[in-house]
């Protein structure tokens, strides 16, 4: 009896540990993988769907991405979230308006964009009717719900594979780079190796260490940047450096790429810091972001989304060093972007002649 009362106090406070040491590992494993991107997609087969029905159906995707701790970026380049949609039924009635009716059901594919491998999966069961086919569609789609435990489940099992890939697969991932860069490719080249999260800490260093090579060799970018004075818009100067401005306070801002989606233009820039600290980085004034598109004429901005928040006011974000955050402009479509300019920390920035895609 004695020997067992010695005993559980022991096993007590193993136990406490253990809860202990395995909330710590949790903690720090969330945080890392919440830097995993991951690029929402719309297979080729699915783009004979109306451009509203696309829209909602990439949002649906980026939801789920962004609250189950992973980044939805357009732009990520090794994973994608892409949906497989199976019509079991439909109909459209003879009577005016027509309805159209549909029992279908989707699969969500977390998957590797080069190979196609899906490392995750789930499935739900949709019906959907409107008077138009675009309403039909939506209606099904809204039934989405992106806080349902099987998506949680999908992304929870993504992230342990995403995390096995590159800490078994980190020469490949540093040998894409190196490829896209040999092509000139700068910035595909050191997006990939970006992407490495620094929980894998091994192949996060091989690929600082490859992202320094090809920084070193890449060319001077031809993109003008700032305004033709040294003084903004309101007070102190306007910074630059390349195809970034400074910010101040080692906080930078880069344009990425530009491209036109329906009836919007898209502008990604990415938002850097180079201290060793987190900075808490707040925007005002987003209203005042402007650009003169082709005929000379001002656009104004319609909203600004930085990771999962979205505004046309303010918003504010934790900038952690060595990940860059990405920064979304959204206006009305524009065929050029002659110029763009952003209120930021009291001050105007400016970009010239910014490339998009159409």
């Amino acid at each position: 009896m004695k020997m067992l009362k010695n005993i559980l106090p022991a096993i007590l406070i193993a136990l406490m540990l253990f809860n202990f040491a395995k909330a710590q590992n949790s903690s720090g494993k969330s945080d890392d993988n919440a830097r995993i991107a991951i690029a929402p997609v719309i297979p080729e087969e699915l783009m004979k769907m109306p451009q509203g029905v696309q829209e909602m159906l990439l949002g649906k995707m980026r939801q789920i991405i962004g609250l189950n701790g992973l980044s939805a970026m357009d732009d990520a380049p090794l994973f994608i979230m892409n949906p497989e949609l199976m019509i079991i039924s439909s109909d459209v009635t003879p009577t005016t308006p027509a309805m159209y009716t549909y029992n279908m059901e989707i699969v969500f594919n977390l998957a590797d964009r080069y190979s196609g491998n899906v490392y995750a999966s789930a499935t739900q069961a949709l019906k959907g009717a409107g008077n138009t086919e675009t309403a039909a569609y939506n209606s099904a789609f809204k039934q989405i719900d992106p806080r349902n435990g099987k998506y949680k489940v999908m992304l929870e099992k993504g992230k342990e594979a995403i995390i096995e890939y590159y800490n078994t697969q980190c020469d490949l991932v540093i040998s894409r780079a190196n490829s896209l860069a040999a092509q000139k490719n700068y910035t595909n080249a050191l997006a990939m190796l970006n992407s490495v999260p620094p929980v894998c800490r091994e192949c996060f260093d091989k690929a600082n260490e490859a992202a320094a090579v090809i920084g070193a060799n890449m060319p001077e970018t031809k993109v003008t940047v700032t305004s033709d004075n040294t003084k903004p818009d309101g007070d102190g100067p306007v910074y630059s450096s390349l195809d970034a401005v400074d910010l101040g306070d080692n906080l930078f801002l880069r344009y990425k790429y530009g491209k036109n989606v329906g009836v919007k233009t898209m502008l990604y820039f990415e938002l850097i810091n180079k201290n060793e600290e987190d900075v808490e980085l707040k925007i005002y004034r987003i209203y005042e972001t402007m650009l003169i598109n082709e005929k000379g004429a001002e656009v104004k901005i319609e909203q600004m989304k930085i990771a999962e928040k979205a505004s046309d006011n303010w918003l504010d974000v934790t900038l952690i060093p060595d990940v860059n955050t990405e920064l979304v402009c959204e206006f009305p479509k524009v065929k050029e972007v002659k110029f763009i300019k952003f209120f930021i920390k009291e001050n105007f920035f400016k970009f010239k002649n910014l490339a998009i895609t159409n």
